[in-house]
């Protein structure tokens, strides 16, 4: 008889993983994958043709010695997938990176109000296409054809979700993440939503992430090796996957650094005000698996690491005494800033110096593995930069003296950057946990 178990589909920026459970939280198998986006008419997007395929693959393959009884979903953020009314997909699901984003900037902001008054209602920040009302936004007035034809709107998790059921629901977590879609101050649709129509075409069902969204389709289950009552769930915004045990242990002075393609730092919220100063500072809320608000801030931490490493053959072995010879010597500086609507550092140019010499982004993607001769110092004074944005983003969220300070994600296994952190923050505990998968 096989062992019972709970797959998790994780679905990262970067990377997608299946990690099936025991009910005790031991991980009992995985497999993973890495799918890049498509370009669509010049647009980038998510390849989900192929992120299901191999989905459904892996599902066959692991339930050879498995019984698969439940599956929860978790992904990033900022994504959702439009329908038609076959209930087939209007247009692929458009990826938040997507450089085209650019072009709605300004007029978004014109057609809806400043970014001030929005992030005040909506509790949402000006971070680019990261913001699911621009990606609609786009659509309606770039794609018309498209927008005239959608029937549906689902958010990420709950797309694929539907996808194995043929449901379709949403949950808090996703809603409420940075979306410009949900008034945290009225706790309904916002100005935007309603101006989009976009509360028309998001489904009406609302609950929580672990609530039953449908038995996987009998075609599936069939193709798959699935027991035919195999439910699925909501599922869950990544950030808040990390964020829920420590709520279910009853934690309170806390705060999550949830580290992937993201760095999103997360604490409980006293209420659901921004203050100017906040507003000024892109802090804003997102919403636990309980509806409630979560004091927030993010920058692209993983993706400014990938980035900049791309720029040398080396592998990151940068260790204190790497740390300490550039801070000594002050001639080597990494400086930040892939989306600049979301650095941490707002009007600097990311750009790499090395004494007299100045290599901007744009200049070192041109160029190859320019900085290897660099050795280790270089991967110190990217943690350097990191650690202290991450810093930056700590006091920004309001952390307070005292507070423990949990380190979950990639960035928990760079040694350097925790090290760094923790000497940068003195005032509180910083965290490791022997979690490996947080997000799962």
């Amino acid at each position: 008889m096989k062992p019972n178990a709970i797959a998790v589909l994780d679905v990262g920026k970067t990377n997608k993983k299946i990690r099936l459970y025991d009910r005790e939280f031991n991980v009992l198998c995985e497999e993973r994958t890495s799918v890049e986006p498509k370009n669509v008419e010049g647009l980038e997007v998510e390849d989900t043709d192929t992120l299901l395929q191999w989905f459904r693959e892996s599902l066959k393959k692991l339930a050879s010695d498995y019984t698969i009884q439940s599956i929860a979903i978790t992904t990033h953020g900022a994504t959702c997938a439009l329908l038609d009314q076959s209930g087939h997909l209007a247009f692929p699901v458009i990826s938040y990176t997507a450089e085209k984003g650019a072009e709605i900037q300004d007029e978004f902001y014109q057609t809806f109000g400043s970014r001030e008054s929005l992030q005040k209602v909506t509790c949402t920040p000006d971070i680019g296409f990261a913001n699911i009302a621009k990606i609609l936004y786009f659509v309606k007035t770039r794609l018309p054809d498209v927008y005239g034809r959608c029937k549906h709107a689902l958010f990420y998790t709950t797309y694929l979700g539907y996808e194995l059921t043929g449901e379709m629901a949403m949950d808090y977590t996703y809603l409420g993440n940075h979306s410009y879609l949900w008034d945290f101050t009225r706790n309904d649709w916002s100005p935007v939503a309603k101006q989009l129509g976009a509360d028309s075409m998001f489904p009406e069902r609302l609950g929580k992430p672990w609530e039953c969204l449908g038995k996987v389709k009998p075609d599936i289950a069939h193709e798959c090796g699935l027991p035919e009552d195999c439910k699925v769930a909501l599922g869950i915004h990544d950030s808040n996957a990390n964020y829920l045990p420590y709520l279910g242990m009853g934690y309170t002075d806390f705060l999550l650094n949830s580290t992937g393609t993201w760095c999103v730092l997360m604490r409980n919220a006293p209420s659901r005000q921004l203050t100017d100063d906040d507003i000024a500072k892109k802090v804003f809320f997102n919403m636990d698996a309980y509806g409630e608000p979560v004091r927030t801030c993010i920058f692209p931490a993983g993706m400014e690491y990938d980035t900049f490493r791309s720029f040398t053959e080396l592998k990151d072995e940068s260790d204190a005494e790497a740390v300490r010879k550039v801070t000594a010597e002050r001639n080597l500086f990494v400086i930040p800033g892939v989306m600049p609507d979301a650095t941490a550092f707002p009007g600097a140019t990311p750009r790499v110096v090395s004494g007299d010499t100045v290599q901007t982004l744009d200049s070192l993607k041109n160029a190859g593995a320019a900085l290897t001769d660099l050795g280790q110092e270089y991967f110190a004074a990217l943690n350097i930069s990191l650690a202290l944005a991450t810093r930056k983003k700590l006091e920004d969220v309001g952390v307070e003296p005292g507070t423990a300070v949990i380190i979950e994600g990639g960035f928990a296994n760079n040694r350097t950057y925790c090290e760094l952190l923790a000497t940068l923050c003195p005032d509180q505990r910083i965290v490791l946990t022997s979690v490996k998968e947080g997000t799962s």
